[in-house]
């Protein structure tokens, strides 16, 4: 075998290597300046949105002010249809904020109001032929923390009279009474379904009103509030707000001046009812949390 033949073949190879190194880096290089190309380009295609600059962020239901705001450039790849244009600053002016906003975030659509909300809003949806009464009562006799607003009620008011238990199948099914030698007690069914609209605190304080309140809070402040003795107070209920019709608050006002009267209150079924709590169900999950701990 001739030695020549045999030391010609390492060349070759080499100099396959070294072409096929070239072509590789000029690869590299071509994907590298495509990729730079395009996140240039990207980068110059821009969107003009509005971001808040507010130091420590804006609570709910405030007034948005053109020195609360601000353009910024956001690339197009990371911009929403959900977002405010910076053309829209105008239009958002003078609105309402829904809840709390954090400093330096982008404005959305839907974290803007047109109007403030009303306080006590069901009250402006109540219906003209509707009452409302407040009852005081047994926070602990009446349901504890289960009974909320939106719940439906039967509420059977005892009290002393001088009429003597009715003999015979004239006697009122609903109607028991108790006897001793001075005196009658009668009990009977005061409303046998009414709507507990809202709850009174020990400073008459609608309490789901204390928690709207809370709401626009930011997380942080809210836990520390949530924390505190004075908000669980504010949340322990006292009074109960009922909504009824003309003729079962007049049947109530029968009973209220007397002196030696007492209130059964029982919950009903929730099934078709609309309980206001429960629009706010990881507040109130905090809100038990923190009484357990307590």
């Amino acid at each position: 075998m001739d030695i020549r033949s045999v030391k010609n073949v390492a060349p070759n190879r080499n100099l396959f290597k070294k072409i096929a190194a070239v072509l590789f880096s000029l690869t590299v290089i071509v994907i590298s300046y495509i990729i730079i190309s395009n996140a240039s380009k990207d980068a110059r295609d821009t969107v003009e949105v509005l971001r808040l600059t507010e130091k420590g962020g804006l609570p709910a239901f405030t007034v948005l002010t053109e020195s609360q705001v601000e353009t910024y450039k956001i690339i197009r790849q990371e911009y929403s249809e959900d977002m405010v244009l910076a053309e829209k600053l105008p239009d958002v002016l003078g609105k309402f904020t829904k809840y709390y906003i954090r400093d330096q975030s982008v404005l959305y659509q839907d974290q803007l109001l047109d109007e403030k909300p009303l306080k006590n809003e069901w009250l402006y949806k109540l219906d003209e032929k509707q009452e409302v009464v407040t009852l005081p009562y047994n926070f602990l006799e009446a349901g504890g923390d289960i009974l909320m607003p939106g719940d439906r009620v039967r509420i059977r008011v005892s009290y002393e009279t001088e009429e003597k238990p009715p003999q015979g199948a004239g006697a009122n099914p609903n109607a028991v009474f108790a006897q001793s030698q001075s005196k009658t007690m009668k009990t009977e069914i005061l409303f046998d379904s009414i709507v507990v609209k809202d709850m009174l605190n020990a400073n008459s304080h609608s309490i789901y009103e204390v928690y709207k309140e809370v709401l626009k809070l930011s997380e942080d402040k809210r836990q520390e509030v949530m924390k505190s003795d004075d908000f669980l107070k504010s949340i322990q209920p006292k009074a109960l707000l009922l909504e009824g019709s003309g003729e079962q608050v007049s049947n109530y006002a029968k009973f209220k001046s007397l002196e030696s009267k007492s209130f059964l209150i029982t919950m009903l079924s929730r099934r078709g009812s609309t309980v206001i709590m429960d629009q706010l169900p990881t507040l109130q999950n905090e809100v038990e949390s923190w009484i357990e701990k307590k």
